[in-house]
């Protein structure tokens, strides 16, 4: 059996290729002498290469522009790069059982961003005449009229299956596409077979672990509130210190991400010298960022992997919101209080939201059965072949 994978696989924000890897590790668990080829959309073909310089600074330019002209100015730009190194696809699907789309927040029109990309991952598809599945993709209710004329695209494949991550992207993909067949379930997000997929870490230093992520970048993506102000970060940090706690600052890997850990270090120098606080090496793989969070007591972070890695560890995590998918994900768990989304959170407001939530636990029964429908979800996706 040969499965090939479109997502985010070597995205600098490593939660992406946990995803990958994880449904990589799953299939192969269920099927055992499976093929699993992973097509990054977004062009890439390893973990060190960049496909947009500046980020930030495109991000900020394309905020400034009308709809209409972003929009113009992305398809004419993304276009031809997206056409150019998608002239491989065809080739990688040929002798192809099954082509699956997702997981990650992929169905989500961001300046049409990832509707040019599945747009052409669908007539790669089509054109090689492979079974398709989406699975454990989440939606955002943001489409327009260009990102849904170029989404609909996936539906003229062979679609046997429509796995989404949470109710929310449910709700959103049949307001949004109409409700057609297949119709979409519930599927758990492959990142929950984190723990099996990379074992435990060599060492466990402990202490409670603060994912560190760019305010303008959450800013940019946001469909929600963000979680806590500027300062939400840092006085985090005082507070759990205080409390007598050991603290890491870390990243999921990103640029932007690393670039703010960086700046929080400088500006807590004093704790980072004390030896109060201490700065973990930014991860380049996602096996190294599993293992760097299950080697923490605790967990608080916006990241949606970041809380999902800790989960399928087993250990207490504190969700800070800045979009729906995080708040889904905790209520999908019963961890709805350990979720943090008020925009005018503090970081004593969070340090005790955390420190229940070390006290709680996590249920067993309830972890063990989020792992068997993790796995339940592989069993669904290779049921399409």
């Amino acid at each position: 059996m040969k499965v090939v994978q479109f997502g985010l696989h070597y995205s600098p924000n490593l939660g992406d290729g946990i995803i990958a890897e994880c449904l990589a590790h799953g299939i192969a668990t269920r099927a055992p002498g499976a093929e699993v080829v992973t097509i990054d959309i977004s062009g890439r073909q390893g973990f060190d290469e960049v496909v947009v310089k500046n980020r930030q600074l495109v991000m900020k330019v394309l905020g400034l522009m009308p709809l209409a002209l972003r929009q113009r100015v992305v398809l004419a730009k993304l276009g031809p790069m997206v056409a150019r190194f998608a002239e491989g696809w065809q080739q990688e699907l040929e002798g192809a059982d099954l082509a699956v789309v997702g997981g990650g927040q992929i169905l989500s029109d961001a300046d049409l961003n990832f509707c040019i990309k599945l747009s052409a991952a669908a007539r790669a598809i089509r054109a090689g005449d492979v079974p398709a599945a989406i699975f454990a993709a989440g939606v955002s209710k943001n489409w327009t009229a260009k990102g849904r004329a170029l989404f609909l695209d996936l539906l003229a494949t062979d679609l046997r299956m429509v796995g989404l991550r949470d109710a929310p992207s449910i709700e959103a993909w049949r307001s949004q596409t109409g409700n057609p067949a297949p119709q979409a379930v519930l599927t758990r997000d492959p990142g929950l077979l984190a723990a099996a997929c990379y074992g435990a870490p060599a060492q466990r230093p402990g202490g409670i672990g603060i994912c560190c992520t760019d305010p303008a970048l959450l800013a940019y993506h946001a469909d929600a509130e963000v979680a806590g102000g500027g300062s939400l970060h840092k006085d985090l940090v005082l507070a759990l210190i205080a409390a007598g706690h050991r603290v890491t600052l870390f990243s999921n890997g990103a640029e932007e991400d690393a670039a703010f850990q960086q700046r929080l270090g400088q500006e807590m120098a004093d704790l980072v010298s004390s030896g109060a606080l201490t700065m973990a090496a930014v991860p380049t793989r996602p096996g190294g960022l599993a293992h760097l969070v299950a080697g923490f007591d605790a967990v608080v972070a916006h990241r949606l992997h970041a809380c999902i890695i800790a989960h399928s560890y087993g250990l207490p995590v504190v969700g800070l919101g800045w979009d729906r998918k995080v708040e889904s994900f905790f209520a999908s768990v019963g961890q709805e209080a350990a979720f943090v989304g008020a925009a005018e959170a503090g970081g004593a407001s969070v340090a005790e939201v955390l420190e229940a939530a070390m006290a709680r636990g996590i249920d067993p029964d309830r972890h063990a059965r989020v792992q068997a429908e993790a796995w339940e979800a592989i069993d669904r996706l290779l049921a399409c072949v």
